[in-house]
């Protein structure tokens, strides 16, 4: 049996940069899942499982979730693999699922809010949110965890992709399925939103 980089190396080797064939390490990975070879989805899980997992962590904050979340996408991309119309990059194409799976999720799972996980890690607040120096006692960094996870859903993840991800406007825009100047509106918002909230405090 190969080895998942013996794999990779099966599905990728034809898509070596040449004239006239796409650089995309995926494209060939691509059709092979909509063929339906299954040790292709396995390369697939292998590669984007982090990313995932780390998006819907950040995202929804339960452990417990993350599990099932994380499942329950790589069921969506296995079926939904032959509308990938190859516009994008593959990654942008399950990002776009991953956020948009964890937005209808935490719709249909309402609960109290819970903490990112990022910050606690680096303890530290963002530093695009521009948080002065004495907030960074740790009352005032769970402060900061709970303003970000009380934002309007899009805005939150917009922050989160930009903030955590460290994706760019344009990526952000082609993962949302947005333009650039909603994605700049959303995260300024966001800012605001939090500025805001922390003058009340």
């Amino acid at each position: 049996m190969l080895s998942c980089s013996g794999i990779y190396y099966h599905y990728t080797k034809n898509a070596m940069p040449q004239k006239n064939r796409p650089q995309d390490p995926d494209t060939h990975l691509i059709k092979a899942l909509a063929g339906g070879d299954e040790q292709a989805f396995e390369l697939l899980v292998e590669k984007y499982q982090p990313m995932i997992f780390n998006t819907v962590y950040r995202y929804l904050g339960t452990p417990d979730d993350v599990e099932d979340c994380a499942q329950e996408i790589f069921i969506k991309i296995w079926r939904n693999i032959n509308k990938f119309k190859g516009k994008s990059k593959l990654s942008t194409w399950i990002y776009r699922i991953t956020a948009n799976h964890c937005l209808t999720f935490r719709r249909k799972h309402k609960r109290a809010p819970v903490s990112l996980d990022a910050l606690s890690e680096q303890d530290a607040e963002p530093k695009s949110l521009a948080i002065d120096p004495d907030y960074e006692t740790k009352h005032k960094i769970a402060l900061v965890k709970e303003a970000i996870d009380r934002l309007p859903e899009r805005q939150r993840l917009a922050l989160i992709l930009s903030q955590f991800e460290e994706k760019t406007y344009k990526e952000i825009a082609e993962i949302m399925d947005i333009s650039v100047s909603s994605v700049e509106s959303l995260i300024f918002r966001a800012r605001t939103t939090l500025r805001h909230w922390f003058k009340k405090k």
